[in-house]
């Protein structure tokens, strides 16, 4: 059987697993005042930046309707035997209902497979590169699908935002508190609880320090990698800032491989420049203290 795994382009996976691994991506809408764009096709990260320091209006995104998601799945059918798709969380987006709803009335629930990452950015390819591994194993439908879920309750998600400025704007802090944390170095902890993303702390300090302390305090919370693949995942921070922290993401030695991987514009207009996480599947051996 030909299956073909698709996504949406929240997933920020870099772009060889999307060629290597042949991945179908449906882009998302990002709107920029009137004039509206497609997400990794006729619009990039740097464009959302230009346009917020111009206009301080943050970009507004949105997912795609039923009919997209029919014209998108048809398609793809033309050339495999089955889709399987795990795009942005349920809680997070329209996009998994549907999603779902297309399959449903395309009447081919049967050849089209829904699964709900619960989270997004990198942690959604995740999922998806657990399936295919799977895939290439020679498993059945059933235990992709059962592994893919799997691997979707035991990610861990999380970020740190340099600035507040996109939060503050898009109306997601008040002034008071964007006001005190600009003034007192404070970053909150943002995180995937439930398959919404919540503030679950905050730390206090340059950034170089505070992306530190997030490394250790998410690797002390979420002790049970899985070894295989971490993505360091970033908004457009400074290289060598960047280079930073993977090198001392390396140097714990938990992880085989750590990639680093760009956000895309839909991710980027919620964030803003200057955000980072790592993210990882958590369901493997517990480290040692």
């Amino acid at each position: 059987m030909k299956i073909v795994f698709s996504t949406d382009s929240t997933c920020d996976l870099p772009s060889h697993y999307i060629q290597e691994k042949n991945i179908a991506v449906l882009p998302l809408i990002v709107t920029l005042g009137t004039d509206e764009f497609y997400d990794g096709v006729n619009v990039q990260p740097d464009q959302l930046y230009d346009y917020f320091a111009r206009t301080k209006e943050v970009p507004k995104t949105a997912g795609r309707g039923i009919e997209d998601f029919k014209e998108f799945f048809s398609e793809l059918l033309e050339k495999y035997d089955m889709v399987i798709h795990c795009g942005i969380g349920a809680e997070m987006s329209v996009c998994y209902n549907n999603a779902n709803m297309a399959a449903k009335e395309l009447g081919c629930e049967d050849k089209i497979k829904i699964v709900d990452s619960s989270a997004l950015s990198a942690s959604t390819g995740l999922v998806i590169l657990s399936g295919i591994k799977a895939y290439e194993e020679g498993a059945t439908v059933e235990e992709i699908l059962s592994n893919m879920r799997h691997t979707a309750k035991n990610l861990q998600t999380s970020f740190v935002p340099d600035k507040l400025d996109y939060i503050y704007r898009s109306g997601r802090c008040s002034r008071f508190s964007f006001s005190m944390a600009s003034l007192l170095k404070i970053k909150p902890r943002l995180e995937v609880v439930n398959g919404k993303l919540i503030n679950t702390g905050k730390e206090i300090g340059p950034f170089k320090n505070v992306i530190i302390k997030y490394i250790d305090t998410i690797l002390k919370k979420y002790d049970h990698p899985r070894r295989d693949l971490a993505f360091l995942v970033h908004s457009k921070v400074d290289e060598n800032l960047l280079q930073y922290v993977l090198d001392y993401v390396e140097s714990k030695g938990i992880f085989d491989r750590v990639e680093t991987s760009l956000a895309g514009s839909v991710i980027s207009s919620h964030c803003g420049d200057g955000t980072i996480g790592l993210l990882y599947v958590n369901d493997g051996e517990k480290l040692e203290n």
